[in-house]
């Protein structure tokens, strides 16, 4: 009996396992089908009994419902243990890892087009608003405030959050750090487990499946090489373009290496620097100075961070920080969207109340990561 790993709980064994699963066993060889009923995990019966001989826990699954790929949609049993999620027709070529002889997880790509595919249930989304929309009339009335209540449309935002879910996931497999699941800590230094290529590549290798149109755009707001959850939450709020709350910013490229070889007066500690956020052209450094990587390092850290920045100004670059406080300020980060624009050469206009409220919804979405 088979069981196939997916979505979210596919994404919290990448998180776990060491390298990410590179290097292990792919499947299948060539496309085919799942293995039919009664080879495959269908039912929460099959997954309580499954789960009794496997641990899975070891694999980082201690969240339920566990989610499962199944062949077919009739096979979808309803239960609190398992989730299950019905792929039709052929699994691509090496698109699942083997774990073990009869255990797979869906590798990176094929959890992203999974989870761009999900489908979203409406009713929460009104009941969220019809809630939002009567506080914001009580703060409204309290305030004695002029005018109509400003609100955001929530179906719109719905749209808006699913595609920065997705590209807050493309860019933690696309960069270096893995999100902690249950009883861990968030990972940094890891190999990243895909590029935007690898993505366009799967694609053009599964059938017509929905969520594909999403994904493409998703990958064109993702970027590669993020070294922290902050460093994507940054990034993405200066360079998301309005409609989803961000602030429209030319997207800059993250740990990219600034050559100092012929400054060795200036620099010792090796032939480049790699600046967290950096728009080559304006010659402009956007560092984030997190606590979990500064503030307990020691004197000896923040002189090598203050050496580095000074390098970098002397060499003509414009550096600006950020820490885990000003990240915390939605004030402070429209004051560093503001510096940055400036910077840049471009111009930013006064936001609409609407677009307040975006901003405020992103921020709190980035920031929960």
């Amino acid at each position: 009996m088979y069981a196939f790993l997916s979505h979210t709980s596919a994404l919290d064994v990448l998180r776990t396992i060491e390298g990410g699963g590179m290097g292990m066993p792919l499947w299948p060889v060539e496309p085919r089908e799942l293995p039919r009923h009664r080879n495959t995990v269908t039912t929460q019966r099959m997954f309580k009994e499954f789960a009794a001989s496997c641990n899975l826990a070891s694999y980082g699954i201690t969240r339920i419902p566990v989610d499962l790929l199944v062949p077919k949609a009739s096979q979808r049993s309803r239960g609190a243990s398992a989730r299950f999620h019905a792929w039709k027709g052929d699994v691509p070529t090496g698109s699942m890892i083997r774990l073990e002889e009869s255990l797979f997880v869906s590798s990176p790509p094929f959890i992203l087009l999974q989870m761009a595919g999900w489908h979203t249930r409406f009713q929460p989304i009104e009941e969220a608003f019809v809630k939002e929309l009567r506080a914001a009339r009580e703060a409204h009335a309290m305030a004695n405030a002029e005018g109509p209540v400003a609100y955001d449309d929530p179906f719109a935002w719905e749209q808006s959050s699913r595609l920065v879910n997705l590209a807050l996931v493309a860019m933690e497999l696309m960069g270096t750090y893995r999100l902690a699941v249950p009883g861990s800590s968030t990972r940094y230094q890891q190999p990243p487990l895909l590029t935007a290529t690898d993505m366009r590549d799967f694609l053009t290798r599964v059938p017509r499946v929905y969520g594909q149109n999403r994904l493409n755009t998703v990958l064109n707001l993702a970027l590669p090489h993020s070294a922290s959850p902050m460093e994507t939450a940054l990034a993405l709020m200066l360079s998301l373009p309005e409609a989803h709350g961000g602030y429209g910013l030319p997207q800059p490229q993250l740990n990219r290496s600034c050559p100092v070889t012929n400054h060795e007066q200036l620099w010792d500690g090796g032939e480049a620097i790699t600046p967290d956020l950096l728009w080559e052209d304006a010659k402009l450094v956007v560092e984030y100075d997190s606590d979990e990587m500064h503030g307990s390092v020691g004197p000896r850290k923040l002189a090598g961070d203050a050496t580095r920045s000074n390098v970098l100004s002397a060499l003509g670059y414009t550096v600006l920080r950020m820490t885990t406080l000003n990240m915390q300020s939605q004030t402070d980060i429209e004051r560093l969207a503001a510096q940055v624009a400036e910077r840049l050469g471009r111009g930013l206009s006064e936001p609409s109340e609407e677009l307040r409220i975006r901003r405020s919804k992103l921020h709190t979405l980035l920031m929960c990561q």
